[in-house]
């Protein structure tokens, strides 16, 4: 008898361990940030640009709630991100720094006909979040530029991606670099020669799914979207796109059991299957010039674009069972796998924010405009933030705050809701066109020059 309760005994707790292994599974498989809930490791933190941190700075100026504020040497708008303690920006370094020429605002023109007349050295750095020390800064390849740059554009404008033991980098024509925490170079891949319309240079940041590292990869020539093995940087696949010159980085949407990578451009909207690169559904319609990157709420992904001297500004909300062509009709606003439309109103540069209910538009003039999430239904439309001010980074929001910040350096917060609120207008006397991040209750501020830690 008591043999058999001893095995009993055992039964039930090999049950409950097996049990309690299986909701763990579950916990880690639903909290996709388990490995760190401060972490920001990628383009907007996970793309969408909403962090779950509460008690976030309110106030700050040059003398005020600066916590440390560091010179990044060379030039790059490419956003910083957080794993842990450390801190990761790319920069473009030129031998002749009289090159680094940039103009700010929003203008027809720009275009240069040639590349920087110029070595540049294409760094990856890592800072000390505490301290703002730079703990190393690694020039992973040294050479001139392949392609032109817009004025108002860097050699360094693509966000880099980590996954706690590698840093993904890419430089678009220079090439994709993986690097690991103590700045080694473990691998890199030729993407090619990507030519942008009129010579704008690139910008589209890899993003990372699973063992894979995607990137999408537009030019006037050539286009595809590829993934890449994280460790080895061996190509998983590769699918061919019918497209021209983008800039929007790509967005991971789930639908059910299916990841869907989510690409913006000009002549097609598109849903690949993450895992292949098979195309799932793709919606035409798009701007001549497509540099926002999607974004997800409701189950339904946004999908915008457009300059505001433009004629084609769209707004696509796309649902989540989306198949095949989903072009809404002539005339017609939805589809089968279009909830709603708007020809009008997508913004030039900035990629919006989607949270709750409502879909949060910045324009590139300094407005900021209001829809409905599930209908389009417009809430607010350009409400203006400040006089004459010009937004290029897109904006991020937590602890129930919208942070919108321009390049003149005024970082305006907007309380999120139906009603249009400006609870403060912070000031630094810095040109910023990177996205903010967000870690350990402080905001990271990449400008021009320097990078900024702001905390209370």
């Amino acid at each position: 008898m008591r043999v058999f309760q001893q095995e009993y005994a055992k039964k039930v707790t090999m049950k409950k361990a097996n049990q309690l292994s299986v909701v763990l599974v579950c916990v880690i498989l639903i909290c996709p940030n388990h490995l760190g809930a401060h972490n920001w490791p990628g383009w907007r933190g996970d793309g969408g640009g909403i962090s779950p941190e509460k008690n976030l700075p309110l106030r700050w100026s040059e003398d005020e709630g600066v916590k440390w504020k560091t010179l990044i040497p060379g030039a790059g708008h490419s956003s910083p991100i957080v794993w842990e303690n450390r801190l990761f920006v790319t920069s473009a370094v030129a031998e002749d720094p009289n090159v680094e020429t940039f103009r700010g605002g929003v203008y027809f023109g720009g275009n240069r006909s040639k590349p920087d007349d110029s070595e540049y050295t294409f760094n990856v750095i890592c800072l000390d979040v505490e301290r703002g020390n730079i703990l190393w800064d690694k020039a992973v390849v040294k050479q001139r530029p392949r392609t032109p740059r817009h004025t108002k554009n860097t050699y360094a404008s693509e966000t880099p991606a980590t996954d706690g033991k590698y840093v993904f980098a890419s430089f678009g024509s220079a090439g994709l670099y993986c690097v690991d925490f103590d700045g080694n170079v473990v691998w890199h891949r030729d993407l090619g020669l990507l030519r942008r319309r009129s010579g704008w240079g690139t910008g589209a940041s890899p993003i990372l799914f699973r063992n894979t590292v995607i990137v999408n990869c537009d030019s006037d020539e050539e286009s595809y979207i590829a993934a890449f093995n994280k460790t080895t940087g061996e190509p998983l696949w590769r699918t061919e796109r019918n497209e021209n010159a983008s800039w929007s980085t790509p967005f991971l949407f789930q639908s059910g059991d299916r990841t869907i990578v989510v690409t913006n451009a000009r002549r097609r909207m598109r849903g690949y299957d993450a895992s292949t690169g098979t195309l799932l559904w793709e919606c035409a319609g798009g701007s001549m010039i497509t540099v926002p990157s999607p974004v997800a709420t409701r189950g339904l992904v946004f999908i915008s674009s457009g300059h505001n001297m433009l004629m084609r500004q769209p707004i696509v909300a796309v649902r989540p069972d989306a198949s095949g062509d989903i072009t809404p009709a002539r005339w017609q606003s939805s589809s089968q796998g279009v909830a709603w439309m708007h020809r009008r109103g997508g913004p030039y540069v900035t990629s919006p924010i989607a949270m709750g209910e409502y879909l949060y538009i910045p324009l590139d003039k300094g407005f900021l405009t209001c829809y409905e999430a599930l209908t389009g239904k417009i809430v607010f439309n350009k409400q203006k933030l400040g006089q004459r001010n010009t937004i290029t980074a897109s904006p991020i929001a937590g602890d129930d705050k919208i942070y919108i910040q321009t390049e003149d350096g005024e970082c305006y917060i907007i309380k999120p809701g139906p009603k249009f609120e400006i609870l403060v207008v912070n000031k630094l006397n810095e040109v910023f066109c990177a996205s903010p991040a967000v870690s350990r209750g402080r905001l990271f501020l990449r400008g021009r020059k320097y990078l900024y830690c702001i905390g209370k």
